[in-house]
């Protein structure tokens, strides 16, 4: 686990505005401290002067208002960094789930590895929540430990410099104590944070294989398995909060004897004539706020790892370099060049290495002229969807170069770039949302009227006038009440409504049935005309779509041009037609503009 300090100073520089605010709470929380003490003081003294100086309400008017000042000081105070502290940690939680979410996009591409779906979600979930605590109420207390007892030792030892003594004494002892028994709470944490996690990613795949599990009548154990984890979870939770109690109730104990200690040294000496009354009542003020941050930091010392905890696991992907690459891209978009034209688009000596040092992409030289289509086709791990993520921005070259219109897609803000996009992938997202919202994702301006002429082109009105409320009918998670064809009919409605200049249609029909393929076939045509297209393709009808084929194997270009010159030309490319002849890949199933 990293250093809580590197932890402090991490979170606070992880989004500026968010650092400005807690900067403004931490100082007014400070305030309304130094303005408690003085408070106390005034109300030590006050006392001092009315019952044994006998001074008249006229005399101790002005202390009476000193005290009404500091009270009002303190209450305003407060509300400011309790202001302060929730706008930070709504902009600073807001900002790092969109890094982390912007670098899982362009680290992983098109979707998340479902190995660890469970721990990012704990991660992005969870983890970014535990931040809240830790950022209003641990790290104000740590603060304030640290300097609000400094202020009231300076104070004890100009009023009493014996009493001092104890203070100079307990101090440190109970930091030390705080810092053993933290040591075991931080342990605990961690733990309890990996094991959620690591639920999650159970709970996730035991949902995504229920129908396996039914099959083979194991059932039963996956229940057993949850029952286990659970209880342990839950065990150890409790040590967690056990851990965290007896701190609290040992930093209590200390602090009580500590004062006790100092009330019996002032009680002695002021019987004896050594100190004042004044003196002996506001030393026995202050003595219990030099105790109460240190008290409240063992409360919050729980939250503090927490925290901890979870900018160990946030921190990876904030600092990965798909994180710099997005930000860099946010931060230079003053300087960067406008996107003029998606085309021509130029692969120079491209290589892409992913997963070590395999090469998925090797020296890749393509043009692709404006308005041209081209079917990319190879066999598994060709290289394919890699010469499209690059495109979308979602991995970067390893070698070589890319531009857009003469100018390095490098160059270009990666956001910028993506609005003059339109992609189809081969399993689209359908979200929580009416069909209107899952389609407007295209273009969140679209009134209703442009919706439904996406849907016309995307020849989706029929199955959609079918459901319940047509376009307001909501869609349940993942759109399981929906075919594979509506859900891919849906994202051609989302590309037509983007009005793109540039397409990538990503295995579209890969798993679609042949009439379903059809309807989805006649709605890309009419996407793709008057458009630059890169289209990846199973089958031959999909490929056929194309102005011209590009065959890759092995990561690079073995291929280009039409159906038949490949055939003649081009061994993989008939091998793969070989193949897959009574499959996906069938060239009987049509001819440039056919249906199937």
């Amino acid at each position: 686990m990293s250093d809580p300090r590197a932890t402090l100073r991490a979170v606070a520089t992880a989004d500026r505005s968010a650092r400005n605010l807690l900067a403004v709470s931490l100082g007014a929380s400070l305030v309304a401290a130094l303005a408690l003490l003085v408070g106390l003081v005034l109300l030590a003294r006050t006392v001092d002067r009315a019952f044994l100086d006998g001074a008249d309400v006229a005399e101790l008017a002005p202390w009476f208002a000193a005290m009404v000042v500091a009270l009002v000081v303190r209450a305003g105070a407060l509300g400011i960094a309790d202001i302060g502290a929730a706008g930070a940690s709504g902009r600073l939680r807001s900002s790092i789930r969109t890094r982390a979410l912007r670098s899982l996009v362009l680290r992983t591409g098109s979707s998340t590895p479902d190995s660890h779906s469970g721990a990012l979600v704990t991660d992005i979930g969870d983890g970014v929540d535990s931040l809240d605590p830790y950022v209003t109420q641990f790290v104000p207390a740590a603060v304030l430990a640290g300097i609000v007892p400094a202020v009231v030792f300076v104070a004890v030892l100009v009023l009493d410099p014996l009493s001092s003594l104890v203070l100079l004494f307990a101090g440190p002892m109970l930091i030390l104590l705080l810092a053993v028994i933290g040591r075991r709470t931080r342990d605990l944490t961690e733990q309890r944070v990996e094991e959620l996690a690591w639920l999650n990613s159970f709970f996730l795949d035991l949902l995504r294989g229920m129908a396996t599990l039914a099959a083979f009548d194991r059932s039963g154990d996956a229940g057993d398995r949850i029952e286990e984890v659970s209880r342990r979870h839950g065990a150890t939770t409790m040590e967690v909060l056990r851990t965290a109690f007896q701190t609290s109730l040992v930093m209590e104990w200390a602090a009580t004897a500590a004062t006790a200690l100092v009330a019996v040294l002032v009680s002695f000496r002021l019987v004896g004539g050594h100190v004042t009354y004044g003196v002996a009542l506001s030393v026995l003020i202050l003595v219990p706020e030099f105790f109460a941050p240190l008290r409240r930091l063992a409360l919050e010392y729980h939250a503090g790892q927490a925290g901890n905890a979870a900018w160990d696991r946030l921190a990876p992907l904030l600092d990965s370099p798909a994180a710099g690459v997005a930000t860099a891209t946010t931060v230079a978009a003053d300087d960067t060049p406008a996107v003029a034209a998606v085309a021509p688009i130029e692969f120079s000596h491209v290589s892409v290495r992913r997963r070590g040092d395999q090469l998925t992409l090797d020296g890749v030289d393509l043009r692709i002229e404006s308005g041209e289509s081209i079917a990319l086709v190879g066999p598994s791990g060709a290289g394919k969807t890699t010469l499209t993520e690059l495109l979308l921005r979602f991995v970067e070259p390893s070698g070589g170069g890319i531009t857009v219109a003469g100018t390095p897609l490098a160059d270009l803000v990666a956001d910028d770039w993506r609005t003059r996009l339109a992609w189809v992938p081969q399993s689209p997202t359908i979200f929580s949302g009416t069909v209107a919202d899952n389609v407007r994702l295209g273009d969140p301006s679209a009134d209703d009227d442009r919706v439904r002429q996406a849907l016309a082109a995307a020849r989706a009105t029929e199955f959609v006038d079918a459901l319940p409320r047509g376009v307001a009918t909501v869609l349940g998670e993942g759109g399981l009440q929906l075919s594979g064809g509506q859900r891919q009919r849906l994202a051609i409605a989302r590309a037509w409504l983007r009005d793109a200049e540039l397409v990538i249609l990503d295995e579209f029909t890969a798993h679609l049935d042949t009439g379903t393929e059809r309807a989805v076939l006649d709605a890309t045509r009419d996407l793709l005309h008057g458009r630059t297209a890169i289209l990846i393709a199973h089958r031959l009808a999909t490929a056929r779509l194309a102005d011209r084929i590009v065959v890759l194997d092995a990561g690079r270009i073995v291929g280009d041009g039409t159906h038949d010159l490949l055939l003649a030309d081009c061994p993989t490319y008939r091998a793969l037609v070989a193949h897959h002849r009574s499959g996906p890949f069938d060239e009987r199933r049509g001819t440039r503009g056919a249906t199937s």
